[in-house]
């Protein structure tokens, strides 16, 4: 219970420091980017080394064409149950975006351009990386025996929605369907890179939708 505790702080270690940044006028930002990438680096070193004493499998294998069909079908997955949860969330609560893309979009509102440069880095890339190893890498293969699948999936998909900034009951499940098709294209493919691309995917398209509209 104590190695569940440390990796979910681990896994919102940079959104804290992010808004410590935003927040404090006269950080230096060159410190402050070298110290935000240095703590992700630690935590997806340690995430990689723990998800490969599980699992012993590397985190880049052969791409298969199976792979491809998992990740493409996965994201339509996704971006189907994100329109609907969104739009109950905007009938029953009255609310477009859920906080945490709020409050991305008002980082990049207040950012110049080094900072917006590093945000789009590590939403659309490092996030992606630590987030799976976590809570596919290590989560999902740290409880539980390897037959009790839908136990894992729902573990690691709650919290990886915990973690996420929420305040409405579609909000978390937003996120939290996202966690369980992770989880699925993992279980069934067994390669954690197909989860990474498809999260890869997932945050270039959504921060594109924040930056341009």
């Amino acid at each position: 219970m104590r190695t569940l505790y440390c990796f979910i702080f681990l896994a919102g270690s940079f959104d804290l420091l992010r808004d410590r940044a935003k927040r404090t006028k006269n950080l230096v930002i060159n410190d402050a980017s070298r110290c935000i990438f240095l703590s992700s680096a630690i935590v997806i070193y340690v995430a990689y080394r723990t998800a490969f004493k599980y699992t012993q499998r590397s985190m880049i294998q052969k791409v298969e064409l199976r792979d491809i069909w998992y990740i493409v079908g996965g994201y339509v997955i996704t971006v189907i149950a994100d329109e609907v949860l969104l739009a109950l969330n905007d009938l029953i609560y009255h609310q477009s975006e859920t906080p945490n893309n709020q409050m991305i979009r008002e980082s990049f509102m207040d950012a110049n351009w080094i900072v917006t440069v590093l945000l789009i880095v590590e939403i659309i890339l490092i996030a992606p990386i630590k987030e799976e190893l976590i809570f596919r890498g290590v989560l999902f293969n740290l409880f539980f025996s390897p037959n009790r699948i839908v136990l894992r999936t729902l573990l690691s998909a709650s919290l990886f929605a915990t973690v996420h900034a929420t305040d409405t009951v579609f909000g978390f499940l937003l996120y939290a369907f996202s966690g369980i098709v992770f989880a699925t294209v993992y279980s069934k493919t067994g390669k954690l890179q197909n989860t990474i691309a498809l999260h890869v995917l997932n945050n270039i398209v959504g921060t594109l939708i924040i930056l341009l509209f």
